[in-house]
């Protein structure tokens, strides 16, 4: 039998008073036993219970009781700000000579001085926190990029079952030609890479904003062999935003949009192999910062995205059988050599039948 939690409650109530009326361990026990064996409470937490006073008791603070004084945080507080408001990691190794400082213009309680510098750099931020400007403000207001992504489902919920025998199903990137610097202004690439056939197309945009980024989509898209039946990109800004969310259905009519899963890069696989094999084998890692060279960028990126999809071959596991002792695999050359192409019916058309034609 279960009691609930007010039947506990109420033969903790009662058994208080008989257990404070017995004397003699051995009585005790035996109670102990019983009742433990009635509610089902643990031995200890029933003694700790049953011992407990029952109207008297006091709310105390929970963790660990304060260490510092109120003289040490006005203290802390007046040598943080003749730094200039650093954080506690910048402040730590500082704040021996802010004090030293401070001792030759006036008197400083020596107490409080070694309160302070017994401080960690974590302690340090958090006797600070009611000092530091938005304090008691309560949490941030929620920005529109968590609320873009709450408008896009996770690929795992959206792409269906054969989405990699299927053409159209595309990932999204972009790679920053930033030479190891993001400040100032400089070209992304925007890779489209088609899970089933790998039909990649790469288009530059200067920086990352909503003109530039729509327009390398539509000039990667409108240049896909076939419909675009699902796009999926990453959590960045430059995707989740309410530009490409209003211009997304006007440039693939009624194709699904998903997000990857936050920091699971596996969620997007093939594009982000294509960045490092396609883009960065083709630009590398150095900075692209002049605005000027956009339409030979252009022409470049347009040039190898056509090469690469009718002549570069790129390895895609067909199908393999077992032959003795050893598998045998067979790869797609080309991604115009695709082998996924449906007939009206639906069904998959024979490999040995299939012609790729451009729409």
């Amino acid at each position: 039998m279960t009691l609930s939690k007010d039947e506990k409650k109420a033969m903790l109530s009662v058994g208080r008073r008989r257990y404070a009326q017995l004397h003699g361990k051995k009585a005790r026990g035996r109670f102990l036993d019983e009742f433990c064996a009635v509610t089902g409470l643990g031995r200890k937490h029933t003694i700790a219970t049953l011992n407990a006073p029952h109207d008297t008791r006091r709310a105390r603070r929970r963790g660990a009781p304060k260490k510092h004084s109120m003289d040490a945080v006005r203290l802390l507080v007046k040598a943080w700000k003749i730094a200039g408001k650093p954080c506690g990691k910048l402040l730590h190794p500082i704040l021996p000579d802010y004090l030293a400082g401070l001792r030759r213009h006036e008197a400083v309680d020596e107490k409080a001085a070694a309160a302070v510098l017994a401080m960690s750099a974590s302690t340090l931020d958090r006797r600070l926190r009611h000092a530091k400007p938005g304090a008691g403000r309560g949490r941030r207001r929620e920005d529109s990029l968590a609320e873009h992504r709450r408008a896009v489902g996770l690929k795992l919920d959206v792409w269906p079952v054969d989405a990699k025998q299927v053409p159209g199903w595309l990932e999204l990137d972009t790679v920053a030609h930033c030479g190891g610097s993001m400040a100032g202004d400089f070209f992304w690439t925007t890779t489209v890479c088609d899970v089933a056939t790998q039909w990649t197309e790469m288009r530059p945009a200067w920086n990352r904003g909503a003109h530039a980024i729509c327009g390398a989509l539509r000039l990667a898209l409108a240049s896909l062999p076939f419909d675009v039946l699902g796009v999926n990109t990453d959590n960045g800004p430059e995707f989740l935003n309410a530009h490409l969310a209003r211009e997304l259905p006007a440039l693939c009519p009624g194709a699904a949009r998903s997000r990857s899963r936050p920091y699971v890069k596996n969620d997007n696989p093939h594009v982000e192999q294509k960045n490092g094999h396609a883009v960065r084998g083709l630009l590398g890692y150095g900075r692209l910062g002049r605005a000027e060279v956009s339409g030979t960028l252009l022409e470049l990126l347009e040039a190898e995205s056509l090469f690469r999809n009718l002549y570069r071959a790129t390895f895609k596991l067909e199908g393999k059988h077992r032959e003795a002792c050893r598998w045998v695999k067979r790869f797609e050359k080309t991604p115009i050599s695709v082998r996924f192409l449906l007939d009206a019916t639906g069904s998959r058309v024979a490999p040995d039948t299939v012609a790729f034609c451009w729409r």
